[in-house]
């Protein structure tokens, strides 16, 4: 690509932080279901299992209580976004730009663009930006790390440039 002018930038520092908002956000809020349902799951497995040792204490009432836990366990730990950081061994960055028809991204981990159209979903918490490639796969950018321009610019920059329907 020709050099052109890029209108906003940011640099995302993705270490075990960074994996662990992200899966927090999306489980959260994004994608719910499977979380959502092992802690339900999980929970009324144990206290089955508790309500069972209690009125039958020579039965084996205890599987459901250890079942109960894992799953609660599993269910908890991906509302919190522990098991996407758990991989993540040394930060890399991104630096990431917004032209007029595309954004840019460069790092330690690749490089590449992607046209507005291409977006599938654009939310935001209190740190990050997520634009959404697809249903699990988004670029982050850190309100933080603006090196040009300011998160309210990059939000009405972002709002004009990707469709009604994916915001």
């Amino acid at each position: 690509m020709d050099q052109e002018t890029y209108w906003l930038e940011g640099i995302t520092r993705y270490d075990k932080s960074t994996y662990q908002e992200f899966a927090k956000y999306h489980y959260r809020h994004v994608a719910p279901g499977l979380p959502i349902f092992l802690t339900a799951a999980g929970t009324m497995a144990l206290c089955w299992g508790l309500i069972q040792i209690f009125l039958e204490p020579d039965s084996w009432s205890v599987w459901p209580c250890i079942a109960g836990a894992v799953l609660l366990a599993f269910g908890v730990n991906q509302l919190l976004g522990r098991f996407a950081a758990a991989s993540i061994k040394e930060a890399k960055e991104n630096r990431i730009r917004f032209f007029e028809d595309r954004v840019e991204y460069a790092g330690q981990q690749e490089q590449g663009f992607y046209y507005y159209h291409q977006i599938v979903r654009f939310r935001e918490n209190q740190g990050y930006f997520f634009l959404y490639l697809s249903n699990n796969r988004a670029m982050m950018i850190s309100k933080a790390g603006m090196t040009l321009g300011t998160p309210d610019q990059l939000r009405g920059f972002l709002h004009q440039k990707i469709s009604p329907q994916y915001k």
